[in-house]
């Protein structure tokens, strides 16, 4: 069975309400963020949501170790432990908050 729900999680506020935006603008990453929404539209639901950077580390650090491995793609053999260990602390993060 397919998971049909998308939660889109990003530490800039500006960034996801360029996401949700329907329409183009002239913005730096209007291209990205048209990508994203597309993305987004073969799935039932989808929810963007602005998160502190603090709970957005593994992203951040997938994004960095993409840069320095030069992976542009999906992560063949599993994301790198610095990933894992990020994704962790984000969740541990993520249940002080609530």
């Amino acid at each position: 069975m397919c998971s049909r729900r998308l939660i889109v999680e990003g530490d800039s506020l500006t960034v996801i309400k360029n996401i949700q935006k329907k329409g183009n603008d002239n913005s730096v990453i209007s291209s990205i963020a048209h990508h994203i929404y597309n993305l987004g539209l073969s799935f039932e639901t989808v929810s963007y949501l602005a998160v502190p950077r603090e709970a957005n580390e593994a992203a951040h650090t997938l994004a960095l170790e993409g840069k320095k491995q030069k992976v542009c793609g999906s992560w063949v053999q599993g994301v790198p432990a610095s990933v894992r260990l990020a994704a962790l602390k984000d969740c541990s993060a993520w249940f002080q908050r609530s």
